[in-house]
């Protein structure tokens, strides 16, 4: 039995414990951190869980609590992930988890050092759905061409119009549609192709300076994948992997509900329809509780998705520097 607490009370955080409740029995809801004891108190209610915390330092320390999810806005994640690492604790970190590469070798030297697992949760990465992608892409022959999109209105959008300035528009707190939307696109690409060799991106910047839509091209020579991402907008167009002997198609790059293989003739092969009573959630958590009991049988598997995290965060470092967007610092401490 792995214990774990959750930092954040957010809808994600909601359906993260669902996910791990589904999949993962083993990895128990014990706590809940937040900055507000009533708004601990009536989330820790909802899940059937009495402990709440509003010391970060004191979740930290506390010997009952074996691993820590992380889904406080993205400014808040390398500090809250390098306490509680320093702690001991296992950490998964909602997506992004850093804004830097300086950041994420931190917190990977940390966990090492203590013998703690730091995972990204980026819920694609560890679906069964990406695996059927893979393992489809000889049948496409040489590859040249992918269009990867990601683009959602935002429900916080309709407030940023009416003058206020939601949390997921601050650039402040490392936010925008990029490193809220734009990371589902750029995980896939680098998983199934590598890093780019060459990155070029342009932005659509809100009157608060955080990106509300994006365009990226990602470079290999060979292929090129577009990728695109919107907050202010829905595309509802299917994604696609094309080469010279055929095409997939995703209805979406965030869960991959249908895939196709269209050929050359045109003809349309169904190659899967997702499982929708699987919680998306619930496979990162019982990667995350694999890693955790099991660090030698998941060795292999650990170091491929931990270096492609890496390969991650340097593509998004050049996407934003492309972009000319900024983001700031993260502080020290946020307790």
């Amino acid at each position: 039995m792995i214990r774990y607490a959750v930092i954040g009370t957010s809808w994600i955080t909601d359906a993260f414990i669902e996910g791990a409740a589904q999949s993962t029995p083993e990895l128990v809801l014990s706590a809940v951190y937040s900055r507000t004891c009533e708004k601990g108190m009536t989330f820790a209610a909802r899940h059937g869980i009495s402990t709440v915390y509003t010391s970060l330092q004191q979740l930290a320390q506390a010997s009952d609590i074996d691993a820590v999810y992380i889904a406080s806005p993205n400014i808040m994640h390398y500090p809250q992930a390098r306490m509680m690492l320093s702690a001991g604790k296992h950490v998964l970190c909602e997506k992004t988890c850093v804004v830097t590469s300086a950041q994420l070798e931190d917190l990977l030297g940390i966990a090492a050092d203590r013998g703690a697992v730091f995972m990204e949760a980026i819920k694609i990465l560890h679906m069964p759905e990406l695996k059927t992608v893979e393992e489809a892409l000889p049948r496409l022959g040489r590859v040249h061409l992918c269009k990867f999109d990601f683009s959602r209105y935002s429900s916080k959008y309709p407030q940023y119009l009416a003058g206020q300035t939601p949390n997921i528009f601050k650039p402040e707190l490392a936010a925008g549609a990029l490193m809220d939307m734009g990371i589902y696109s750029v995980y896939p690409a680098v998983w199934l192709f590598g890093e780019p060799l060459r990155v070029q991106a342009h932005a659509v910047l809100l009157r608060t300076g955080a990106d509300g839509a994006g365009g990226v091209l990602l470079d290999y020579d060979d292929n090129v994948v577009s990728i695109t991402y919107s907050k202010m907008s829905e595309s509802r167009q299917w994604c696609t992997i094309q080469g010279d002997q055929g095409v997939l198609a995703i209805d979406t790059i965030e869960h991959m509900d249908c895939v196709d293989f269209i050929d050359c003739r045109g003809v349309r092969e169904p190659l899967l329809r997702r499982d929708t009573a699987r919680k998306p959630m619930g496979f990162e958590a019982n990667d995350f509780y694999r890693w955790i009991t099991d660090p030698a049988g998941c060795a292999e598997e650990s170091a491929r998705v931990t270096d492609t995290t890496r390969a991650v965060i340097r593509t998004m470092e050049r996407i934003r520097a492309s972009a000319a967007t900024r983001l700031p610092a993260l502080p020290e401490s946020m307790d």
